[in-house]
């Protein structure tokens, strides 16, 4: 609510929106949380006339581990789609497996929980063909139109009083440090970049991530980070095992032992010229504001990245490879889209050494949360033509009965899904609300708001 008052200048909201929290469990082997029983448990279960409108965010991850009867609780239910779960799954071990079953498993419950699906970008795979529609339906903050403003003012004070901009040469990424986000293909952005110009273009990397140790590594080389040397002072007469980076290593008092970490990537193995790169952690995007003018992103796994529309807000240079995940910006003149590895580093040259245009107000206001609602409002819309049709075609009984199966598996009795996927069991009782959710090895309870 505090931030519902103070960064979303929502005041009215803050004090009237309720707010309920869902049981869940986080998957240890999906890096996820995901909900437990039944949600609409905790909706009035005895309200016998449908709501009007609910909106799912995630729909697929949401009803994965749940079955809930949106479509009977809610008159009109859309589901917003905005993670390429796909994408994701084929980066890992057993990608060629994962992969191809979540987008199936996806496909399943979006279509049978929602009457339509807007998806943020057209990267992501297709759900349910007759009613889905590709919309960007997300704004960012006010406070990153505002830092434009400012600029766009510094700017025309300084071509008045022909002095210098006070941002610096260095460009920035923001985001989680996985090799998912893109880290590796910047990595051979800048060899390329070296291998034209001479030498690395600097760069400050804000953000944590579960591969962050690797990461730093692969851009800074080996050296002697990739050598432990535990202490020979330590006290303990028994083994002490910390790990550091994914690589375990042993204290011991009987003797002093060498460990070395194993490269996890080919740039770590390979690395031999440190790349210019400053690791500076977690950040609010907002308070990045003068010391910068050039925001990269390289990732083409996202599906619409939120950063990318904050650095174009704030009136900066933002290189981002041509992809359907980017199309929503292409409009911007300070969005900068490469298609080779070359036209990046011909944009990378371009914006540090020139001051980026001022963003017009019209564009400035395709950022906001007021034109996104509108675009929300618009592709949520069912045409009588679409509903005819789909209603020709039998697809409205379809969906049902593909409910009904995935109901029958999360059943308390069977549970059929979550064991065999390692989620824990069924955990929402709506005549105990305050048991604590079950759990298994792979799973911890959390409490999620909705």
């Amino acid at each position: 609510r505090e931030w519902l008052r103070d960064k979303a200048q929502m005041p009215d909201e803050a004090k009237s929106l309720q707010l309920l929290f869902y049981p869940a469990s986080y998957h240890s082997g999906l890096n996820s949380i995901f909900a437990t029983g039944d949600i609409l448990c905790l909706i009035d279960p005895h309200q016998e006339v449908a709501y009007d409108v609910c909106i799912l965010e995630e729909p697929e991850h949401l009803n994965w581990f749940s079955a809930s009867a949106w479509t009977q609780k809610f008159q009109h239910v859309v589901g917003i789609v905005h993670t390429n779960y796909k994408a994701y799954a084929s980066s890992h071990p057993g990608g060629l497996l994962t992969s191809p079953m979540i987008g199936v498993v996806s496909s399943l419950m979006v279509r049978a929980y929602c009457h339509k699906v807007i998806k943020l970008s057209a990267v992501l795979q297709s759900y349910a063909p007759e009613k889905e529609v590709v919309s960007n339906v997300h704004g960012i903050r006010s406070e990153f139109l505002t830092e434009g403003q400012r600029r766009a003012t510094s700017l025309l004070q300084q071509k008045s009083s022909s002095s210098s901009s006070p941002s610096s040469g260095r460009a920035y990424f923001v985001g989680k440090l996985m090799w998912a986000k893109g880290l590796d293909r910047l990595l051979d952005l800048q060899d390329v970049y070296k291998k034209m110009t001479g030498q690395f273009f600097e760069i400050d990397i804000y953000g944590s991530g579960p591969e962050e140790a690797e990461i730093q590594r692969a851009f800074h080389g080996r050296g002697d980070k990739s050598r432990l040397s535990p202490s020979s002072s330590s006290s303990s007469s028994s083994d002490n095992v910390e790990e550091d980076g994914g690589v375990e290593k042993t204290r011991t008092s009987m003797a002093k032992t060498e460990y070395y970490y194993l490269p996890k990537s080919r740039h770590e193995l390979f690395r031999r010229n440190p790349v210019p790169a400053r690791f500076l952690g977690r950040k609010d995007h907002a308070l990045l504001t003068h010391e910068y003018k050039v925001f990269v992103n390289p990732s083409v796994t996202e599906v619409l990245c939120t950063t990318t529309a904050e650095a174009i807000a704030m009136g900066k240079f933002a290189i981002i490879p041509r992809h359907r995940s980017n199309e929503f910006f292409e409009p911007f003149p300070n969005c900068l889209l490469y298609s080779t590895k070359e036209e990046f580093v011909a944009f990378v040259t371009h914006a540090l050494s020139h001051e980026p245009k001022p963003l017009a107000p019209e564009l400035a206001h395709q950022l906001t949360w007021e034109a996104a609602t509108e675009r929300c409002i618009t592709a949520a819309a069912i045409s009588k033509r679409d509903a005819t049709r789909r209603d020709r075609v039998g697809k409205p009984r379809f969906e049902e009965q593909i409910a009904h199966i995935h109901s029958s598996l999360l059943s308390k009795g069977d549970d059929v899904i979550r064991k065999v996927m390692l989620g824990g069991s069924s955990s929402y009782d709506p005549t105990n609300p305050t048991k604590e959710p079950s759990t298994t090895t792979s799973s911890q309870p959390v409490r999620v708001t909705c």
